[in-house]
């Protein structure tokens, strides 16, 4: 009787605990996230940073890199471009409101996606941008992003600049 009640014990907890865990591992979706290798970083000045940065980008994937803690008197700049692949998309977004877009809609027939932002940091939704990547394509994308902000700035999200 002791061994029914073992196993049963044994059962429910092997049951339970990878739901649990599950549960608690925040939340999924079919969409598998995009991939990162910082290639360089540096300070510039007494003032700014530097970081350039491959992303990698399944068919259907997402990117979002934060960025965090500016002011009204800062300013970001950075440029991309595909490295491999084509397909993929760069919004940047101050709260709700998307503030540039790069889309397969501004590129010139047989174009490649790349381009140069440059945005102050005052627009109306606050201190925190979003660079948010997507690869509507069928392959995989991997572009190069160089992004330039004050060193009182901070990335936030996928990306850990340890």
């Amino acid at each position: 009787m002791k061994h029914i009640k073992l196993f049963a014990i044994v059962l429910m907890v092997s049951i339970l605990i990878p739901g649990v865990l599950a549960g608690c591992s925040g939340s999924k979706s079919s969409t598998p996230t995009g991939k990162y290798e910082i290639l360089r970083s540096a300070v510039l000045g007494n003032t700014w940073q530097m970081y350039q940065i491959r992303v990698s980008l399944e068919s259907g994937s997402d990117f979002d890199i934060d960025l965090l803690g500016l002011s009204g008197t800062d300013k970001v700049d950075g440029y991309f471009y595909p490295e491999k692949g084509i397909g993929a998309s760069l919004s940047i977004l101050s709260g709700p409101n998307v503030i540039y877009k790069a889309d397969s809609s501004t590129v010139a027939l047989g174009g490649t996606l790349s381009d140069r932002f440059s945005f102050p940091a005052d627009q109306p939704s606050g201190t925190a941008y979003v660079l948010q990547f997507h690869n509507g394509g069928t392959e995989t994308v991997n572009i190069f992003l160089e992004l330039i902000y004050p060193k009182t700035g901070q990335i936030r999200g996928p990306i850990d600049l340890k």
